[in-house]
C-alpha cells in the first residue's frame, strides 16, 4: 500500500513539475526583446574658433547602461565623462583651436561623417554628422558724425565693454600749407585745434573664450600728388592738396586721429581709464593707430576716435576705419578672414552762407548794363570773422569778371571784390552785381544767366571760410531787351497772340493789316530781333481782321533710331475767305496750320508742314489751339453757331473741342480730324481757352445756362469738361456761386484747373459738411478779378481775389501764365490798382499781378517762407496786357495793348519792369 502510494506521489509530483515548467516556458515567450540602441539629436553643424562648442545627446534602447563613443571626430571634440551611469545620454563639448592640442585655425574646415556610436555591450546605434569649424567674425559698424558735435552712443546689444565717455574735448597740432592768391604754396602753419571725441563699434559675432586682442588704423584715399587735371604744375599745389579728386577724403592726422597730440587719455563713464584701447603712431607721428582687446565673453567694444574741428570749408569728407590684423586670440577678421572696412563720414560745421535778393528771393533779373544789391546771410556758430568768395557756378552761362563783376561798397565806393567779409557781430552783408554793357557779349538767342556759387577751389584749405547753403546760391538772369519791343499800327502787323518757344525764340500770332490782313507769325529772339515771318495764309489772299491763336512745343522724337528734339507751332484762325488747297463748310471755318523747324534752312527757320480747314455751315471761332508734348496730337477750341458732324446744338452758340491727329497718305503726313465734340446751354457760350497738359484735351469757359445738362449754380457760371474719345458724352463740371463769374483765361498746372476771370465778388474757399470744399462769395462794390482753382472732378481748392485797394476801380483780366510755382495774372484797370499808382484819369492802365501759392504760415521761432507776391500798373493811359509768358522762370514777358499799337515788355520775377516805357 505504502509503495503505490509513494508511486502516486511522485507521479502527481512529476506532473506538477511539468505543470509548472510548461507554464515558465509559455511565460519566456510572451515578454518583448529589447530596442536597439538609439541617438536623439541633431548638432549644430558650425562651430566657431574659440568659441565653445556644446551639445547635449539624448537616447534610449539597449539591454543596459549605454556606452559612447566618437568616432572620425576632430582632434578638438570630443565627449565628457558621465559619472551618472543611469543617465541615458551623452554630452559633446570642445572648443575649436584650443581644446584637443590647441592647434589654433588648423581645426578650421570641415569635417564629414563624424559618427557618435553607443551600445549595450551586444547592441549599438550610430548617429552621423558634419561639422563645419569658421573664424568668429569681427565687424565694425559704419558711423557718420559731424565736427564739433558729440555724438549719442546706442544701447549695447550685448555683452560689452565699458562705454567711453565722450563728452571731454581734446586737442590736436599739426601743420598746414597755406597758399597765395593763385594757390601756390607760400609757407607752413601750425595750428592747434580742439577736437570731440566719437566712437565706432566694433562686434565679435561669438562669446569667446579667449581675450581677442585686433589692431586698427585709419585710412583714406587722400593723395596730394592728385592734382586737378586742368592744373599745370606739380604739388605741393592748393590744386592738388584740395584738388576735386581729394575733395571727399579726409586727411588723416589732420581731420581725424584716434588720440590728439594733447587730448586726456580716454576714460568710461566712471572717469576710469579704458583698458581695452591703446594708441599706436602713424609713419607722420599721429596716434592714428591701435589696439582694441575683447575680454572673454564680450561681444561688443569700442574704438574711439577724435574728430578735429577745424576752420576750413568743405564737403562731407570719408575716411576708413579698418581692423589690420588680430594680434591675440581666436577670431576672424569677416567671416572669411578677407579684413573688415567701415567708412566714415566727417560732416563740416563751418557756418552757411546764403544769397537772396534784398526782397529774399532765390531769383532775380537784370538788365545788361545796370547793377542790383543783393544780400548775402551767414547762419550757423562761428568765431571771429568768416568770410566767403562768390564765383559762377559750373552751369551759369555768364562768367565773372567777363559778362559781369562782383562790387562791395569800401569807404563810400562800391569796388570789385568778390570776398565778402562777415564781421563777427553781423550775419547779413549785401554787394551787388553790376553788367557792363561796353565788354558784354553774347551771340547766342537766349539770355545769359548767372548762377552764383562760391568758390569752392579758392577758399579750399584756406581758414575762415563759409560753405555753401546749397550748389547754386542765387540765380540773375541777364537780359538785354532793354526797351519796349514796339509793334506800330502804322507797320500793319498786329499781334493777338503769344508764345515763348525753343532757345527764348518770341511767337506772335496776328494779321498783318498792310498785307490784306493776311495771318503771320513772326518770330524774334530774346533781344528784340526780329528772326523770321513765317506766311500762314497763302500770299494773294485777302481776310478780314482775326484773331489767331498760337501754340509751340518741343517734342522728343525717333529718327532713324535716335532721339532728336522737334520744334513745332500750330495757328489756328476762323475766316469765310476761299483759300486754295482747302474746302470751305460754310461761314466761318476754321484754319489750322502747323509748322516744324528746319535747322538747316537760312540757319534755322519754320517752314509749313500741312494746313487743316474744318468747319460746320454756321460760324466756327476759334479760341484756342494746342499740341500734346508727348504724342503731338493737337486740339482746336473755340465756338459754333452751328452743328459739327455726328454733334446736336443745345441752341445759341455752343463750344467745341476737336482733336487733330497727323496720319500717313503713303509716306506724306496729311491731318484728320480725330473727333469733335459740340457742347452747350440754350445760351450763347463762351470758351476762354484749352489744355492738352491734363489727362485729357480739356475745354473751360462760361456760359449763362446749363451746359451738357450740368446743373446751374448762379447768373453767368465758369464750365468745363475733359474729353478723350472713349465716350460719347463728355461729364460737364459747372462751378462758381449765386453770383456771376465771367472766364477770360486759364491753365492747367500741377493736376487743377485754374480759372481766371472777373466779377464784382470777393472770394474764398470754405469747409462745409463732410468736409467739402465750398467755394464762398461776398459782394463788392466794383468790378474785380478771380482766380480759381479746380480739381479735374470739378472740387475748388484755391480761390483768389484780385481787386483794387479802395474797392472803387474796374479791373478786367486777360491773360495768365504759371511762373515760379505761382500763377501771373494781368489786365487793365480805371483806377489805382496798386494803391501806389499816379493814375490817368478816364483811361485804362495795364495792370499785372503776381499771386503766390506759397500758403502763409505764422511761426513764432522762424522766418516765413518767402513768398513773392506784387502788383504792378503801367504808368501810361489806354493801355492793356492781353496776353502773358513765361521765359525760364526768369522773366514774364507781357504782350500790350497801347492804343493802337502792340508792344512788348518784361517783368523780373520779384516784378521789376525791365524795359521802362519812358
Amino acid at each position: 500500500m505504502r509503495a503505490d502510494s509513494c508511486s502516486r506521489i511522485a507521479s502527481g509530483l512529476r506532473l506538477t513539475g511539468l505543470i509548472l515548467l510548461l507554464t515558465a516556458l509559455v511565460g519566456c515567450k510572451t515578454e518583448k526583446d529589447p530596442d536597439q540602441p538609439t541617438i536623439l539629436g541633431a548638432p549644430p553643424s558650425n562651430a566657431y574658433l574659440g568659441v565653445e562648442y556644446y551639445y547635449n545627446w539624448g537616447a534610449y534602447g539597449g539591454e543596459g547602461i549605454l556606452d559612447y563613443s566618437l568616432t572620425n571626430a576632430p582632434s578638438w571634440l570630443a565627449l565628457e565623462d558621465i559619472s551618472n551611469k543611469a543617465r541615458q545620454g551623452v554630452i559633446m563639448y570642445g572648443v575649436p583651436g584650443l581644446t584637443g592640442g590647441s592647434r589654433g585655425e588648423a581645426d578650421l574646415g570641415k569635417t564629414e561623417d563624424i559618427n557618435l556610436v553607443t551600445t549595450d555591450g551586444s547592441l549599438a546605434g550610430t548617429m552621423p554628422f558634419d561639422i563645419e569649424v569658421r573664424y568668429n567674425p569681427l565687424a565694425l559698424e559704419a558711423a557718420s558724425f559731424t565736427e564739433g558735435e558729440v555724438p549719442e552712443l546706442a544701447a549695447p546689444g550685448g555683452e560689452h565693454c565699458a562705454l567711453p565717455d565722450l563728452s571731454g574735448a581734446g586737442e590736436h597740432t599739426f601743420t598746414i600749407n597755406t597758399y597765395d592768391e593763385s594757390g601756390a604754396v607760400d609757407g607752413e602753419k601750425d595750428v592747434t585745434l580742439p577736437t570731440r571725441q566719437v566712437a565706432v563699434k566694433v562686434t565679435l559675432d561669438k562669446p569667446s573664450v579667449t581675450r581677442v586682442g585686433v589692431a586698427f588704423e585709419l585710412s583714406s584715399q587722400y593723395d596730394p600728388s592728385r592734382c586737378d587735371p586742368s592744373f599745370t604744375g606739380t604739388a605741393p599745389h592748393q590744386r592738388c592738396d584740395f584738388s576735386a579728386a581729394n575733395a571727399s577724403d579726409a586727411i588723416i592726422g589732420k581731420d581725424i586721429v584716434g588720440l590728439g597730440t594733447s587730448s586726456p587719455a580716454p576714460v568710461d563713464e566712471n572717469g576710469d581709464p579704458l583698458g581695452y584701447l591703446s594708441y599706436e603712431a602713424d609713419d607722420n607721428g599721429y596716434l592714428t593707430r591701435g589696439v582694441v582687446t575683447l575680454e572673454p565673453g564680450i561681444t561688443e567694444c569700442y574704438i574711439r576716435l577724435e574728430v578735429v574741428e577745424d576752420s576750413f570749408a568743405e564737403l562731407s569728407e570719408s575716411a576708413q576705419l579698418t581692423l589690420t590684423e588680430v594680434r591675440s586670440g581666436l577670431a576672424g577678421l569677416g567671416p572669411n578672414n578677407g579684413g573688415v572696412q567701415t567708412s566714415i563720414t566727417i560732416d563740416d560745421n563751418e557756418p552757411v552762407v546764403s544769397l537772396e535778393t534784398l526782397k529774399g528771393g532765390p531769383r532775380d533779373t537784370l538788365n545788361v548794363g545796370d547793377f542790383r544789391e543783393y544780400r548775402a546771410r551767414l547762419t550757423g556758430e562761428r568765431y571771429g570773422i568768416v568770410q566767403a568768395r562768390l564765383i559762377h557756378s559750373e552751369s551759369s552761362t555768364a562768367r565773372l569778371d567777363s559778362e559781369f563783376v562782383i562790387e562791395q561798397q569800401e569807404s563810400g565806393l562800391w569796388v570789385e571784390n568778390p570776398t565778402l567779409s562777415f564781421p563777427a557781430d553781423q550775419d547779413a552783408v549785401t554787394f551787388r552785381v553790376r553788367v557792363p554793357v561796353d565788354s558784354y557779349t553774347n551771340p547766342d538767342l537766349a539770355d545769359r544767366f548767372i548762377e552764383m556759387a562760391l568758390d569752392e577751389t579758392y577758399q579750399a584749405g584756406r581758414e575762415g571760410y563759409a560753405r555753401p547753403a546749397s550748389e547754386d546760391l542765387l540765380r540773375v538772369s541777364l537780359n538785354e531787351l532793354t526797351t519796349p519791343l514796339v509793334l506800330p499800327a502804322t507797320g500793319g502787323f498786329v499781334p493777338m497772340d503769344m508764345a515763348l518757344g525753343h532757345n527764348g525764340r518770341l511767337f506772335l500770332a496776328g494779321y498783318d493789316g498792310a498785307d490784306g490782313n493776311r495771318v503771320k507769325v513772326r518770330i524774334f529772339d530774346q533781344k528784340g530781333n526780329l528772326l523770321q515771318e513765317a506766311g500762314v495764309t497763302p500770299e494773294g489772299v485777302s481776310l478780314a481782321p482775326s484773331s489767331p491763336v498760337i501754340a509751340v512745343v518741343n517734342r522728343k522724337v525717333t529718327e532713324n533710331n535716335t532721339k532728336v528734339d522737334r520744334y513745332e507751332f500750330l495757328v489756328a484762325y476762323s475766316s469765310d475767305v476761299e483759300i486754295a488747297g482747302t474746302t470751305p463748310a460754310r461761314g466761318e471755318d476754321v484754319l489750322a496750320s502747323v509748322f516744324r523747324f528746319d535747322g538747316d534752312l537760312n540757319g534755322g527757320e519754320y517752314v509749313p508742314y500741312w494746313t487743316l480747314r474744318s468747319g460746320t455751315a454756321g460760324d466756327d471761332r476759334i479760341r484756342d489751339a494746342g499740341i500734346n508734348p508727348d504724342s503731338g496730337y493737337m486740339i482746336l477750341a473755340g465756338e459754333t453757331s452751328g452743328t459739327w458732324p455726328g454733334q446736336s446744338s443745345a441752341g445759341g452758340v455752343d463750344s467745341f473741342l476737336q482733336r487733330i491727329d497727323a496720319v500717313l497718305d503713303g509716306d506724306t503726313p496729311v491731318p484728320e480730324v480725330a473727333w469733335t465734340r459740340q457742347v452747350g446751354s440754350a445760351s450763347d457760350d463762351a470758351v476762354a481757352g484749352s489744355s492738352v497738359l491734363s489727362m485729357s484735351p480739356m475745354l473751360f469757359g462760361s456760359a449763362s445756362g446749363s451746359v451738357g445738362g450740368a446743373e446751374v449754380i448762379g447768373g453767368e457760371d465758369a464750365y468745363f469738361y475733359a474729353y478723350s474719345g472713349a465716350s460719347t458724352t463728355p461729364t460737364v463740371y459747372q462751378v462758381g456761386t449765386a453770383g456771376d463769374e465771367k472766364v477770360a483765361a486759364g491753365l492747367f498746372s500741377g493736376n487743377n484747373l485754374w480759372l481766371l476771370g472777373e466779377s464784382n465778388g470777393d472770394y474764398s474757399v470754405t469747409t462745409g459738411e463732410d468736409d467739402l470744399q465750398i467755394l464762398a462769395r461776398e459782394p463788392l462794390s466794383s468790378q474785380a478779378g478771380f482766380l480759381l482753382s479746380y480739381s479735374a472732378t470739378g472740387e475748388v481748392s484755391r480761390a483768389f481775389t484780385l481787386n483794387d485797394t479802395t474797392d472803387a476801380s474796374r479791373e478786367s483780366f486777360h491773360g495768365l501764365t504759371g511762373f515760379g510755382g505761382d500763377m501771373v495774372a494781368g489786365g487793365e484797370t480805371d483806377g489805382n490798382f496798386t494803391g501806389e499808382a499816379i493814375t490817368s484819369s478816364g483811361q485804362t492802365q495795364g495792370i499785372v499781378s503776381r499771386i503766390s501759392l506759397v500758403e502763409p504760415v505764422e511761426t513764432d521761432d522762424s522766418e516765413p517762407e518767402f513768398r513773392n507776391e506784387w502788383r504792378y500798373q503801367l504808368t501810361t493811359g489806354a493801355t492793356s496786357v492781353r496776353r502773358l509768358a513765361n521765359y525760364r522762370d526768369d522773366e514774364i514777358t507781357a504782350l500790350v495793348r497801347s492804343g493802337e499799337d502792340r508792344m512788348i515788355i518784361l517783368f523780373s520775377p520779384e516784378g521789376q519792369l525791365l524795359t521802362p516805357l519812358n
